[in-house]
């Protein structure tokens, strides 16, 4: 929920005509309650009509639909809108749906909604004992693999930084969706510092999210003005796409 806030808040920047409420109402009658228009798609309008949602009941469904205010309905493919108006869009937009634009027509997200990620690699690697130890490279391999299947389904702006020499194999730069960079020098703190630099050369560090559990680097970044989010959240995220 708060990353979806905080996406939505996103785009309210440059659309100072839309602001992001968060409600407890689940009923579309609740969630309306006080506004002057609803506006819904015409396959939710739809639902919204069906007495099943209503115990079975077209009295009580027509007791709710009293309680909103003027409706106005999207026109989708396969559905007729009965009942309300319906919003004159352009054709062009008419198709535009969520589930499309997470089975990867990614031009239909918003450039300002879509996550700027730096993922502090060799932090989230070792937040999980599997193993890696044994295999570096491999793990960092692994990792990679699992941001190219995230950014490919999200189109989220991925970057990951990475301890040790490029691979042969895995140049600096980007590959399939993910920008992949490695720190500058040996030593402590390496990509920690090179984490830091890019940070702060970004025209809009505000929007970047460092993904890493380490303290002293969070606390560096958010200094430059990017959110922190730690590297077991990242990892759920990355679980629950491999599931799907």
């Amino acid at each position: 929920m708060a990353e979806r806030v905080a996406a939505l808040e996103r785009l309210t920047g440059t659309r100072p005509w839309i602001r992001v409420v968060v409600t407890d109402g689940r009923l579309i009658t609740d969630i309306a309650a006080g506004y002057d228009v609803v506006v819904m798609g015409a396959d939710k309008w739809a639902q919204v009509r069906d007495p099943a949602w209503y115990q079975g009941s077209a009295t009580a469904r027509d007791d709710a639909l009293q309680q909103l205010p003027r409706v106005l309905v999207a026109p989708r493919a396969g559905f007729t809108v009965e009942d309300a108006e319906v919003l004159d869009i352009d054709p062009v937009h008419a198709d535009v749906s969520s589930s499309a634009a997470r089975e990867g027509e990614h031009h239909l997200i918003a450039p300002e909604y879509r996550r700027r990620l730096i993922v502090d690699g060799n932090n989230v690697i070792g937040s999980r004992p599997d193993g890696w130890w044994r295999d570096r490279a491999g793990a960092g391999r692994r990792l990679i693999s699992s941001l190219q299947g995230l950014a490919a389904r999200t189109g989220d702006r991925v970057a990951v930084v990475l301890d040790g020499r490029p691979p042969a194999d895995m140049p600096e730069g980007v590959h399939r969706g993910v920008l992949v960079a490695y720190a500058t020098r040996s030593g402590r703190d390496a990509a920690d510092d090179r984490i830091v630099e890019e940070i702060a050369r970004d025209r809009e560090p505000a929007s970047l999210i460092v993904v890493t559990s380490d303290r002293g680097l969070a606390e560096r970044v958010r200094e430059l003005g990017a959110t922190v989010v730690g590297a077991g959240s990242l990892l759920a995220e990355l679980d629950a796409l491999a599931a799907e």
